[in-house]
């Protein structure tokens, strides 16, 4: 039987990635807040989650570019229980040529 994620369920998992972007790990030790207003890919991030968490049985999967450092999330929103949210930095290989 396929158990899905509850809308509470989605809003705990899209309130720790934001947890975790404020206190994101820096190369050079400590944290940088990646929660920014004015960054680009935050709209996206927030209208992605926004759908994920109102629309019961979505699934959201792809990539928003974070155009100020040139690189990538990678963003898989599942509806079933048996798969992991993912929501990770990746380095931009697009753009690098």
């Amino acid at each position: 039987m396929v158990e899905n994620y509850t809308r509470s369920d989605k809003v705990r998992i899209v309130v720790d990635i934001i947890k975790k972007l404020k206190k994101f790990p820096a190369t050079r030790g400590g944290t940088i807040d990646l929660f920014i207003e004015h960054y680009c890919y935050i709209e996206k991030f927030k209208e992605i989650t926004n759908k994920w968490i109102n629309e019961e049985f979505s699934e959201y999967n792809g990539i928003i570019h974070f155009h100020e450092i040139n690189k990538y999330f990678e963003y898989k929103f599942p509806s079933d229980k048996n798969k992991e949210p993912l929501f990770v930095l990746r380095h931009n290989k697009f753009f690098d040529e």
